[in-house]
């Protein structure tokens, strides 16, 4: 029978044995140093100087010195003035307090009890099991990059799986009930999945592991790009659905403070003048269009939508805008400070604006002095612009005109007369008068064409009118105006 135990290596009592008591304290000797071990040390080569009754170290240089020759790999206590080393055994755990870490001994070497790989499962506030070896209970994880060692700065989490048709994911519960995952589930596309019940999911969102395409198969088509775009924009569902279903406010004749929701104001009746108050441009949101439209037609000089802005803002630059048009339409962006900028405008179509009228002859006569040419017949007036009873052009709207103009002039003189063309708002001269002459002999013809562009208010009136000396009259004349440029 051995003279020891097999674990720990405690002297025994023999029988008979003399002096007990000294076989006794060393084995509760052995027990106090052995028993919850802690050393305060793992890296010295040799002893401390100055080492305390009790004191214990693992010992792991190779070739100690001092005191401690020969017990490299050993556990040493300083007891009645000496060292005493004791020989580990396979499983044996120290806690080193200077690390605040553990060790084991497997058989050869101390290692971390953490880096060994002789752990099997791992729970920290609550029990690991089979399939979740690694278990934690807390409000909060972190897990951040290596400033001790140190490391590279990066913190990365893996998640390796055996094959593309097993799951690399992350599983969110209420109440231990599955309700979202993310991941590569069954496949190498990159996938959210949503659930109700935590037993039928839906897929939400894909991406394409070989194109890189996002696709969301549960909600309202959205553009998707082909296989050959290579641009970086993303059409997503929130963004097409807003675009298709903006929001619409209908103004039925009153005035209308414009909210910064609004994205379409419509006006469906018109009566009279009526005021739309646009929202700050710092309340609206960059790059969004806000749409004014009369959808009645009625939108005329008599009946305007008047623009009334915050104070300070502008719209071009502009401290307000009126539309004056028949189905005006007007599209303005903000730049979320105190500019609107006109981002689109599509007015009346300039059809309605083209005036064609004539007289045909045989004589009208002009002579001497500044005469309005009378035009009986109206060729073209979609817009109703002509008015018969003044023989005059009623411009429909602000903006640049196109005047067309032709005068065959009759001279019964001789001598050849001195003889003029304009179309103005007034019958004066001026540099939209242009002067000419016949020649001579009597009942001489000429034919002057005249042609300019001019910029016009709304309402201006335009004439056609002419200046001869005695004796001389209109053959016949025309006249073509149309608005070929609107004005803000």
């Amino acid at each position: 029978m051995s003279d020891v135990t097999t674990h720990l290596g405690l002297p025994l009592l023999a029988a008979g044995q003399a002096q007990k008591h000294v076989t006794h304290n060393e084995a509760l000797a052995l027990l106090d140093g052995l028993v919850q071990l802690a050393c305060l040390d793992k890296d010295l080569g040799a002893p401390p100087t100055s080492p305390a009754e009790g004191d214990r170290y693992l010992v792991t240089a190779p070739s100690p010195t001092g005191a401690w020759v020969g017990l490299s790999g050993q556990v040493v206590r300083f007891t009645d003035g000496v060292w005493v080393g004791a020989v580990p055994a396979t499983g044996w755990i120290a806690y080193i307090a200077d690390e605040k870490r553990a060790y084991v001994f497997d058989g050869q070497t101390w290692a971390p009890l953490t880096s060994s790989g002789a752990l099997d499962r791992l729970g920290i506030n609550t029990q690991a099991d089979a399939t979740n070896r690694l278990a934690l209970k807390s409000d909060a994880a972190l897990f951040s990059w290596d400033d001790v060692t140190p490391g590279s700065g990066d913190a990365r989490f893996t998640v390796n799986k055996k094959a593309a048709s097993r799951d690399a994911g992350f599983v969110f519960q209420t109440g231990w009930s599955s309700r979202a995952l993310f991941g590569t589930l069954g496949g190498d596309d990159f996938v959210l999945k949503t659930s109700s019940d935590g037993s039928a999911f839906v897929t939400a969102l894909k991406a394409a592991a070989a194109t890189g395409i996002v696709s969301f198969s549960k909600s309202p088509v959205a553009p998707t790009p082909a296989s050959t775009d290579s641009s970086t924009q993303i059409a997503t569902t929130a963004y097409v659905q807003r675009a298709l279903a903006p929001s619409r406010v209908a103004v039925s004749d009153a005035d209308y403070t414009v909210q910064a929701t609004d994205r379409i104001v419509a006006v469906t009746k018109l009566t009279a003048s009526q005021t739309l108050t646009l929202p700050s441009a710092s309340a609206f949101p960059p790059g969004t269009n806000l749409t004014i439209l009369d959808e009645t037609g009625a939108c005329s000089p008599a009946r305007p939508l008047t623009l009334h802005l915050t104070s300070g803002d502008t719209i071009n630059g502009m401290p307000g805008l009126v539309l004056d048009t028949p189905y005006a339409f007007l599209s303005l962006q903000s730049d979320g400070v105190s500019r609107w900028t006109v981002a689109g405008r599509k007015p009346m179509a300039n059809r309605s604006t083209f005036t064609s009228v004539a007289y045909p002859g045989p004589k009208q006569v002009l002579d001497n002095g500044f005469h309005r040419v009378v035009m009986p017949n109206i060729l073209s007036d979609d817009g109703q612009n002509w008015d018969s009873a003044n023989n005059w052009y009623v411009c429909p709207r602000t903006g640049i005109y196109q005047v067309d103009a032709n005068l065959r002039l009759l001279d019964h003189t001789a001598s050849g007369t001195q003889y003029g063309l304009g179309v103005y708002i007034d019958e004066a001269d001026g540099p939209w008068f242009l002067w000419h002459c016949t020649g001579t002999g009597s009942a001489f013809r000429s034919t002057f064409a005249y042609s300019r562009m001019t910029f016009q208010s709304a309402g201006d009136r335009l004439r056609l009118f002419s200046y001869t000396e005695p004796t001389a009259s209109a053959d016949s004349a025309a006249l073509q105006i149309c608005l070929i440029s609107e004005a803000l």
